[in-house]
């Protein structure tokens, strides 16, 4: 009985270690503060320079919307909407959610022309109702 206890914890264990083992590899980092310093159209992309404090996207990061979710919060009240393309503005602060692989892989680029493919985009510039 001893035994299949012994075995048991092990197993659970082995089980507990692998799940938590793969969220580790690659986190999403959030809060990632950007201005948007020009939008292009027609291609559905917004390049970015770093917010005050952070130092991850550089002067000139490039990120593609096309395919991203984006989320505005009211602060006063909460609510949070989806947004587009379209309700973007040059100047506007935004949040991005970046992975750590690509923050990883965008460091090998020169700061002229890295492009970061982001998890989600947050318009933090409170001026929707």
């Amino acid at each position: 009985m001893k035994k299949i206890g012994m075995v048991l914890c092990v197993f659970l264990f082995m089980i507990s270690m692998t799940a938590c083992s793969s969220l580790k590899d690659n986190p999403v980092h959030l809060g990632v503060n950007a201005v948007i310093t020009e939008i292009d159209e027609g291609n559905n992309t917004i390049t970015v320079k770093d917010g005050a404090e952070e130092g991850i996207l550089g002067k000139n990061c490039l990120i593609d919307c096309s395919s991203i979710p984006m989320i505005y919060c009211d602060y006063d009240t909460g609510q949070v909407v989806s947004i587009s393309f379209e309700d973007l503005q040059v100047q506007d602060e935004i949040i991005l959610s970046i992975r750590n692989s690509e923050i990883e892989n965008s460091k090998d680029e020169d700061n002229k022309g890295r492009t970061i493919k982001v998890e989600q985009l947050q318009l933090s510039t409170q001026r929707m109702k």
